[in-house]
């Protein structure tokens, strides 16, 4: 009799545990995505710092939109060679090359400053392939989900998985500006290596369980998804100008850098709490902008309008406590439109051409940070980071008006938020 009244306690308790309390090969393979991405944005940022320091105040602008287009570039020049590696080789083969890679890649880089110094020229291909290693992670371990948890865990995977980006984008930037200005980058680069190896032993200790794959190429898919648009147009103008507004929205991590440097005069440490306030907005933007009310087109307008007034603060203040206060609000702005946007497209796009959707969605998203750090960085050299944030400020307003207005016609395949929301992080 008693155990028959302890059995429903256990059960309940056992249902009440987080997915990566009862599944452990899934907390080990996030745990390596928290480290792999945690040692590539500390790379990152300390890197940006120290290149910083090392030119000329006249070269700064174009040395760090350089550095930051090849940390963007891999994503968007090596799609088709990872979705090929992905598809031909098991999961675990391909999350632990991606992380082996990159443990040395750093130890090597590490040794070479250790002994020789760092070469102000090393650190670009360095990030070039350093991020290499992270595009190919990423979204193996995306493909990877189903592998790992039961299909009623997906959801709370996914979650988890995305959640990662907004914490380590918090975290990273703190870590690589503390350990820049307390370790220098050598120091930097051994710590990152150490978390890439850290996070090979994790892969290495996983068993995914492989899944059958339906025929079909990913080039095909993605020329029936532009073919889709023509009988989506609120879908097609939504990506349109979010592509826009992206172009100006990236280009917060290329002037925050010249504007922490030049106009602040402040460390490191400065640098990585500025940007953290914006990952930190994202990520409660991420929590509760599915409780917006609405149409998609007039939150979206709301939120691209509302990042453009944000970034106005730091070109009219340098006030310390109001210059966070306006990056957190702008992130939160772009944490909510994401969303919203992803729970329409979820509803609006058919189930069959949702993978080839989201993957050239977000191509074409990431396609204009390269160009934004390249054109932002050479302007930082011709004009102070004030006029940039109020470049950006313009360009982000008439896109928010486009929005609203032309969207207006174009509104009928969408419907407005409703109990599907919840199925947003699906494919975030």
């Amino acid at each position: 009799m008693a155990r028959e009244l302890t059995a429903p306690r256990v059960a309940i308790h056992r249902r009440r545990k987080t997915l990566i309390a009862r599944n452990g090969a899934f907390a080990r393979v996030w745990a390596a995505q928290l480290l792999s991405q945690s040692a590539t944005r500390m790379y990152q940022m300390g890197a940006l710092w120290w290149l910083l320091g090392q030119v000329t105040t006249g070269d700064r602008g174009l040395a760090s939109g350089l550095f930051l287009v090849c940390a963007a570039l891999p994503p968007v020049v090596l799609a088709p060679l990872v979705a090929r590696a992905i598809a031909a080789h098991p999961s675990r083969t391909v999350l632990g090359a991606a992380v082996l890679g990159g443990a040395v890649l750093m130890a090597v880089l590490a040794g070479c400053g250790v002994l020789f110094g760092t070469p102000t020229l090393a650190v670009y291909p360095a990030m070039f392939a350093l991020a290499s290693c992270q595009a190919l992670f990423d979204p193996c371990l995306t493909k990877a989900v189903p592998e790992l948890v039961e299909d009623g865990d997906i959801e709370d995977a996914t979650a988890f998985e995305q959640s990662s980006y907004s914490l380590v984008g918090m975290a990273g930037a703190l870590f690589g500006a503390v350990l820049v200005d307390r370790i220098g980058l050598t120091g930097v680069v051994l710590v990152s290596a150490c978390a890439y190896a850290a996070a090979a032993v994790f892969v290495a200790t996983v068993r995914p369980r492989p899944q059958e794959t339906g025929p079909g190429g990913t080039g095909s898919g993605i020329l029936r998804t532009w073919r889709l648009l023509a009988d989506l147009p609120f879908v097609r103008l939504a990506l349109i100008c979010f592509a826009t507004a992206n172009f100006f929205i990236t280009a917060t991590f290329v002037v925050l850098p010249l504007y922490t440097k030049d106009v602040l005069h402040a460390p490191a440490l400065t640098l990585g709490l500025l940007e953290g306030a914006l990952w930190l907005g994202l990520l409660v933007g991420v929590f509760t902008g599915k409780h917006l009310p609405g149409h998609p087109r007039f939150i979206g307008s709301g939120c691209v309008a509302l990042f453009g007034a944000a970034v106005l603060v730091p070109a009219l203040t340098s006030e310390r406590p109001a210059v966070p206060a306006a990056l957190a609000v702008a992130g939160w702005a772009v944490g909510a439109t994401n969303v919203v946007f992803v729970a329409a497209f979820q509803r609006a796009v058919p189930a069959e051409a949702k993978a080839a959707f989201f993957a050239a969605m977000l191509a074409l998203l990431g396609a204009g940070f390269p160009v934004a750090a390249l054109l932002f960085g050479l302007a930082g050299d011709l004009v102070p980071p004030q006029a940039l944030f109020l470049v950006q400020a313009a360009g982000l307003l008439p896109v928010a008006a486009v929005l609203a207005l032309r969207g207006r016609s174009a509104t009928h395949p969408v419907p407005g938020p409703g109990p599907s929301l919840q199925n947003q992080k699906e494919s975030r």
